[in-house]
């Protein structure tokens, strides 16, 4: 069968501009599942990374002679962060940006969010354990509402099931996917903070500015995203054991999926990079997958891949080679096919997005977070299919729901 392809296009874009996006262009490689939104989500980060193209370009960099790259993940998606987008950032896959010390990954947001799962250390029928959920949803307070309330974020129970057999293991398992952003809004603005410090720069593009950092101001911002990351882990634990406090548990891992590695050079964005047991999440409804990942992406791969040689060509194979990611979850995916999708510009960034979804009127927006009526987090056989044919990662459990919490003010799939 044919499948016809998504009509993508810029309005708006600087002459001067053009260049820099043929060049982000060749430098993005994906394995995103799907035909629309994973299609999208490397147009939109065409901008965001042009623009540090551009800027490290200012500096005095030889873009030719570096390897930088950004590699979208099967997750790879949209971003409902207003800002985020704004800036021409999308989500799920990894992005390197650092050029002879100078750091650019601050520029799209990282935050430290992440997973932590723990293993439920008690005897309790399910029946049971429902009951103590369900009190659970009627005590989130507003500290809770705070975590679980906006975002995709989310606290469920889950019966650990053989992947295979599908036999009850008789484990149960919770997850917590939240964050408390200590310390956030210093890592989404750091000119608000280290402007005076040595090794900060701002370069103006035709499409916004960017933000490079390094020696003392790159060494502060790194030191303050691991407190963040750290901090979250914590509120993670926190928040657990407030909503669940008459049930025993530990916890098993905590997995950021939202942060730098490598002291900046690096930054996931809706990736896991973690060599231990890690959730793969999907929406309520269709659970989550336990996987440990396999080195990726492998040279078998890498040579049959029709953007290997492309990879090949600008030195990037061993990068590609050492990834050893998998996806984080679902991410968000349109539930219509997309016939067209125009990003339009201005001289802050993005401003809005034309659209079309098969069968209905072409509309406008600011943000993807104005068209969440007409998305979804439905995407786990697609995103499982990529990963199996990719060879990311080995499953070691399917978790199927039992409960998801979330406050009752909150939408699941999130409000924020």
């Amino acid at each position: 069968m044919l499948i016809k392809k998504i009509e993508l296009g810029y309005s708006n874009a600087h002459p001067e501009f053009h260049p820099w996006i043929e060049k982000a262009r060749a430098r993005i490689f994906s394995i995103a599942a799907g035909t629309r939104m994973g299609m999208v989500a490397p147009r939109i980060m065409e901008i965001g990374y042009a623009k540090l193209l551009y800027a490290a370009t200012e500096l005095g960099v030889d873009i030719d002679s570096t390897k930088t790259f950004v590699f979208f993940a099967p997750d790879g998606t949209c971003s409902l962060n207003i800002e985020r987008t704004k800036r021409g950032f999308s989500y799920g896959g990894i992005l390197s940006t650092t050029f002879d010390g100078l750091m650019g990954t601050n520029n799209s947001m990282p935050n430290g969010c992440g997973f932590s799962i723990y293993k439920l250390n008690e005897d309790i029928n399910d029946e049971t354990l429902i009951e103590k959920m369900k009190e659970a949803q009627c005590r989130l307070g507003e500290e809770e509402l705070k975590q679980l309330g906006k975002g995709n974020h989310f606290a469920g129970m889950y019966r650990v099931k053989d992947p295979v057999s599908g036999e009850d293991l008789n484990m149960r398992y919770l997850v917590v996917h939240c964050s408390g952003h200590v310390g956030g809004e210093l890592l989404y603005f750091p000119d608000t903070w280290l402007a005076d410090k040595e090794g900060f720069h701002k370069i103006e593009t035709p499409h916004g500015p960017i933000i490079f950092l390094e020696g003392e101001a790159r060494g502060l911002y790194v030191n303050q995203f691991k407190k963040t990351e750290a901090s979250n882990s914590q509120n993670r634990d926190h928040t657990a054991s407030e909503i669940f406090h008459d049930l025993d548990f530990i916890r098993l891992e905590s997995i950021t999926h939202q942060g730098l590695l490598d002291n900046g050079k690096y930054h996931l964005i809706g990736t896991q990079k973690h060599d231990s047991m890690a959730p793969i999440a999907f929406n309520p409804e269709e659970g989550l997958v336990a996987a440990i990942r396999r080195h990726n992406l492998s040279k078998e791969f890498l040579d049959n891949w029709e953007h290997g040689q492309r990879a090949k060509d600008f030195g990037i194979e061993k990068e590609l080679m050492n990834l050893d990611i998998t996806p984080h979850g679902g991410g968000y995916e349109s539930r219509f096919p997309i016939n067209y999708l125009k990003v339009n510009l201005d001289k802050n960034g993005i401003a809005s997005f034309d659209m079309q979804l098969k069968d209905k009127h072409p509309m406008n927006f600011p943000t993807f977070r104005h068209v969440r009526e007409w998305l979804t987090y439905r995407r786990k056989w697609e995103i499982m299919r990529v990963v199996a044919k990719t060879d990311l990662a080995d499953i070691l459990f399917d978790l199927e729901p039992l409960m998801q919490v979330y406050p009752i003010k909150s939408i699941p799939g999130g409000q924020g």
